[in-house]
C-alpha cells in the first residue's frame, strides 16, 4: 500500500510527467499479494481509459500527487515506461498478455511570449477560481511564497508542490526536480524563454 491515502475519483484526468494518459474509469483492489508467505495485501488500481488506446490498469503507488481543485492525478513515471511496466495488462487476469502501448502525447498549444517576454496568464477555470497573474489570491500557509508565482530556471525551489512549464503548462512536481537535481534548484527552461509556475493542489 502507498504511504499516502490518495483520494481517486472516476472521471479524474490521469498524467504521466510528459502527457495525458486519459482518465479513471474504474478503481479496485488488485488480486493479494504476498511478501514471503507471511503477509497478505492488495493493492487499489485504477483503469484509465482513452480513445484510440488500449485500457491501462494503474497501481497507486505509482500517483506522485492528486488534485481535487483540477480533478487530476499525476504519476511520477514518463509515457515511455508504460509498456515496460506491463500497464495494459489487468492485474485481475495474470495469464493475459498486455497490449503494446503507443504513446500518443498530449499537450497544450504553446503559448506566444508578449513583447516583454512574458507569458500571458491563463483564463478562469471553469470553477470561477483564480487565474495567476501579478498578484496571486492567496498566500501558501506560513509561507511568503504564493499560489502562480514563477520562478527561473537556477532559483532554488522554495516550497513542495506541483510545478508548470507557462509556456506549455507541461507540469512537473517539486519530487521530481528533487529526484533529477539533489541541488534543490529549478532544472533548465522547459521552453525557451518559460519560467516554473507554483499551482494549487489544494483541496
Amino acid at each position: 500500500m502507498p504511504v499516502v491515502e490518495w483520494v481517486v475519483k472516476v472521471g479524474y484526468a490521469v498524467e504521466t510527467r510528459d502527457a495525458y494518459l486519459g482518465s479513471v474509469r474504474e478503481i479496485f483492489e488488485g488480486p493479494p499479494q504476498s511478501a514471503q508467505g507471511i503477509f497478505v495485501s492488495s493493492e487499489p488500481y485504477m483503469r484509465v481509459v482513452d480513445r484510440g488506446q488500449p485500457d491501462l490498469y494503474i497501481p497507486f503507488e505509482e500517483i506522485v500527487d492528486v488534485s481535487a481543485v483540477k480533478q487530476a492525478v499525476y504519476l511520477k513515471r514518463s509515457v515511455n515506461e508504460i509498456n515496460a511496466l506491463g500497464w495494459t495488462r489487468d492485474p485481475r487476469r495474470p495469464g493475459a498478455a498486455p497490449v503494446p502501448y503507443f504513446p500518443n502525447r498530449q499537450s497544450a498549444p504553446a503559448a506566444k511570449p508578449d513583447a516583454n517576454g512574458g507569458v500571458p496568464p491563463r483564463p478562469l477555470v471553469e470553477s470561477g477560481a483564480w487565474s495567476p497573474g501579478e498578484a496571486a489570491p492567496r498566500s501558501e500557509p506560513g509561507k511568503r511564497i504564493r499560489i502562480g508565482d514563477r520562478f527561473k530556471p537556477g532559483d532554488p525551489i522554495p516550497v513542495p508542490g506541483q510545478y508548470m512549464c507557462t509556456v506549455c503548462r507541461f507540469r512537473k512536481h517539486s519530487r521530481q526536480f528533487l529526484e533529477e537535481n539533489p541541488d534543490g534548484r529549478f532544472p533548465p527552461a522547459h521552453h525557451p524563454g518559460a519560467l516554473w509556475e507554483l499551482e494549487d493542489l489544494r483541496p
